[in-house]
């Protein structure tokens, strides 16, 4: 199966966002992952939790600037917050712009 029918996910370099949307009434949740390559050793997840079909969660991050730093991201769906990740796209590079 696509990832692309299960879930949308990306990277919004101008305001340090990630965007991500679950596609599938499965009862599952979509994620987005990441790692900032930025020195600051920072990771987290943004997922969107309020089922299929309704509005893309955004999380709003303040990575650290510079032109060599950017976030490493991948996407997958699991069931609830610790569910076995499924679906698991290619990881992907977000450059981070300076502002």
């Amino acid at each position: 199966m696509d990832q692309g029918s299960v879930y949308d996910i990306c990277f919004d370099a101008d305001g340090d966002k990630f965007i991500v949307n679950d596609l599938r009434k499965d009862g599952m949740r979509a994620v987005v992952k990441w790692k900032a390559m930025d020195g600051s050793g920072r990771v987290g997840q943004c997922a969107d939790t309020d089922g299929a079909f309704n509005a893309p969660k955004v999380c709003d991050y303040d990575f650290k600037e510079g032109p060599q730093n950017y976030v490493l991201f991948t996407g997958f769906i699991q069931d609830g917050p610790r569910g076995a990740a499924q679906f698991i796209s290619y990881a992907y590079t977000g450059y981070i712009s300076a502002k």
